[in-house]
This record gives C-alpha cells, structure tokens and sequence, in this order.
C-alpha cells in the first residue's frame, strides 16, 4: 500500500460544503426578507387603493344626495368639479329622470348603452342599499367607468386608474422591478409596469407575488402585484466575503495540520535518535563491562590469594602478630569486598545489557501499525528521493517489545534508502510483507536497488 498521506481532500471538500452552504443561507435569508418587505408593501398599496375606491363610491353617494328631492340643485356644479377637486376623476356625468344618457361630454363620447346597463344593476337593490354598479373597462387607456342610480338624477365617473394612489404615497418608485395590475374579468388594467424598470432583473424564478380584491364591493378590481427577482439583486458581496473567510479558514487549517504533522515527525524522529543513543550507550557500557570485568577478576583473585598466605603465616590467634601484618590484612580484606562488589555491579550491567539479559515485558504489538507510522515519519525524505514505500500483507498482533521492533525496521528501512539512492532504478521501491507462519509473525523488508555484490 502506498505511504499515508495528510488528508487534504476531506479537509478540502469540507471547506467547499460550508462555503456552499453559507452562500446559500445568505441568499435565502436575502430572499426571505426581501419577500417580506415586498408583501408588507403590497399590503400598503392595496390599503391605498381600497380607499381610493371607498372615496369614489363616497363622491358617487354625496352626487345623488344633491341631486335628491330635498336639494336646492347645484349638482351640474358638483360634477363639473370634481375632476378639480379629485384628480383621479377624468369626466362625470348626470343624468336626469325621463332622459338619456349624454352622447358626448367634453369632446368625449359616453358610453350611453354600458352607462344604462349598469344604471339598472345598481338600481335593482332596494332603496338605501343601492352601490354603486362598473359600467365599462378600458385597459388601454387604464380607466373605468364607475355608475350610481338614484333618485331624481343618476350619476357617473370615469376614473383614471393609474391615478387613483398619490405618486407620494405610492409604495413603490418608477423605476422599481415590480408589475402592478387591475383585473376584472377578463379586463387587466396596468398600474405598474415592470418592462419599462431600467433595472428589472431576468433570474431564474418569477419572483414575489401578491393577490388580492379591493376592498369596494362597487369595484371588484383584483390587485395583482409580482416583484421580479433573480440573481442580479443577491448580495454578492456578502456571499464573496463568506467565501473568502471560508477560503482562509481552511487555509489556516491546513498551515495548522501541516505545523502539527510536522512537529510529530519531528518528536518521533527525536525519540528514534534518542533510543539509538541509549543503543550505542549500551553497546558502551557492554564493552567497558566486558574489559573491565577481567581486570577485576584479577584483582578480586590476588586479593583473595595473598589473604590466604597472610592467614596462613600468621595465625588469627598468635597474640604477638605485628601490627603491620594486622593492617594488611585488614587492609586486604577491605580490597577483596570492593572488588568483589565492584564485579558484582559490573556483571548486573553486563547482564541487562546483553540479549540475554532481563527484557522488558513483552505486549502485543502491532507491527503493521508500526511499518505505516514509520513510513508517515520517512515520508518527507522518500519523496525527497523518489522512493515509493508499499506495505503488504496482514499479521496479526504479536508479542515483542514494541520499542525494539520500532528500531529494528526503521534500520531496516533507513540501510534500504541509503540502498536505493547508491542505485540507479528506474523506479526505486521497498516493500515491507507481513506475514503470518505457524505461531510467529515474519515481516520482511525488501527494495529493488543493487543488492550486495557477489565478490562481497
């Protein structure tokens, strides 16, 4: 298997999702509130226009009031008024009992038949009920002809739609992305024309939009509003700032993951220096044990030689032994237990130091593990030297010394490097193969360079 390597595209598509995901949410939360400033403003346009309508029918009721028997007249003044007073009111009209309808008025020709249809539908409610009746739609022009019957003179309206709302109470500007109409049936007058909007956007949906009838039972009109809506209008500069915080982010991970491989790297390669200096203190400390352990021998041998003559000369219990003679035996008896304690020491050492000495506790060790964390520490000078490192094979755990296994291969490995780069393979490689053979595990490390020439 081919030697780990940090996992930058987790961490890279990571770092994409959550990019994606914020940019999203900004949009959508972009969205949602621009959908609801566009509602709460159809809600005011729609108040509007409802009583704009309201004060239509009003006008409508105080003409026939005038025009009623307890009046003194003056309603001819009345309608020639109004459109001074009501600027949403083109033309108005009477029409007295037992006469038509006018066919012209102001240069203008009136729709005498519709006026007389509607003047019959408004009637028809019993007295103190009568509401005002639509008589006709012309969406060309955006206007509409509004009838009230009453007694003794009948009354009409011609009203400029797109009047009907102040331009400063208007919710929307000229220029905004939004199409507002008047539907009655089949008639739609346009209040707001988003084609004519410099800055309409063509996205990818329709946009908001908004439905709803006047509140005028004399005139039905459904307010239909649509706010265009589409990428154009998305705030890039926030989804921008998102993603490059996202790119930093990941950026400062990555310089952190590098940071933090590198300084494992470096502490196990430390620990590995370490425990080769501990080896080569061993293999000191061996030696001197083993050159010193003679000399010492010797010394414990004559030691214990010349005390025996000494006992032998002069009895332990001739009361006249010089006094001398009795210093050096003390004298040799001290030398004899140093020395003896000294060849004890020294062969303690040379006892721990040697293979055969007390081991440490063997556990159970997971070679591959090791073979991959080993070739995760090699890595950097591998590529240096274009060697590919595969470890296969299974074992299972064995028991050992995982330290002792640890720097065994990784001599092991660093002869196979110093091996390859003496080489010239096309394509240098060392494989580690695990194996399992009866109760044991065999782990062989293997490269392709030159191998040990046969006069050697």
């Amino acid at each position: 298997m081919p030697a780990p390597r940090q996992p930058r595209s987790r961490e890279r598509w990571i770092a994409v999702l959550a990019a994606v995901a914020g940019a999203a949410l900004i949009v959508r939360v972009d969205i949602a509130t621009r959908r609801a400033d566009f509602q709460a403003e159809a809600r005011t346009a729609h108040r509007i226009l409802s009583q704009a309508t309201a004060r239509l029918d009003a006008v409508l009721g105080t003409l026939v009031l005038v025009a009623g028997p307890e009046a003194r007249g003056g309603e001819a003044d009345a309608t020639a008024r109004l459109p001074a007073l009501h600027p949403q009111v083109m033309a108005a009209w009477r029409r007295a009992a037992a006469q038509p309808w006018p066919a012209t008025r102001g240069g203008e020709p009136v729709p005498a038949a519709a006026l007389t249809a509607a003047e019959a539908r408004s009637g028809a409610a019993p007295q103190g009920r009568r509401e005002a009746a639509l008589a006709t739609v012309d969406t060309d022009r955006a206007t509409y002809t509004l009838v009230l019957a009453g007694s003794p003179a009948s009354f009409a309206l011609r009203v400029d739609a797109r009047r009907l709302a102040p331009a400063e109470e208007w919710p929307w500007p000229a220029d905004a992305p939004v199409h507002v109409t008047l539907a009655h049936g089949g008639d739609v007058i346009v209040l707001h024309d988003a084609a004519a909007s410099p800055s309409r956007p063509f996205g990818l949906t329709a946009g908001f939009a908004f439905s709803k009838t006047l509140a005028s039972p004399s005139q039905p009109f459904v307010m239909q509003a649509q706010r265009f809506a589409g990428p154009a209008q998305w705030p890039w500069a926030l989804v921008a700032a998102w993603v490059a915080l996202c790119t930093a982010a990941y950026g400062a991970a990555r310089r952190w993951q590098a940071a933090r491989a590198e300084r494992r790297r470096a502490e196990a390669l430390a620990r590995l220096a370490h425990t080769a200096r501990l080896n080569t203190m061993g293999e000191l400390a061996a030696g001197l044990a083993h050159e010193l352990n003679q000399p010492l021998t010797a010394t414990l041998a004559g030691t214990q030689a010349a005390l025996r003559l000494l006992r032998e000369a002069v009895p332990a219990d001739a009361a006249d032994a010089a006094e001398n003679t009795r210093r050096a035996v003390q004298a040799l008896e001290l030398a004899g237990g140093q020395a003896r304690r000294a060849a004890d020491v020294v062969a303690r050492l040379r006892h721990l130091l040697q293979p055969g000495g007390t081991p440490a506790r063997p556990v159970a060790t997971d070679v591959a593990a090791i073979a991959r964390r080993l070739a995760a520490l090699l890595a950097p000078e591998l590529e240096q030297r274009a060697i590919e490192i595969h470890i296969e094979g299974q074992a299972p755990p064995a028991r050992a010394d995982p330290v002792a296994v640890e720097q065994v291969l990784h001599n092991l490995l660093t002869n196979a490097m110093h091996a390859l780069e003496a080489g010239a393979a096309p394509q240098r490689r060392i494989v580690v193969r695990l194996a399992r053979e009866g109760g044991r595990v065999r782990c062989a490390v293997r490269d392709n360079g030159p191998g040990v020439a046969p006069q050697a």
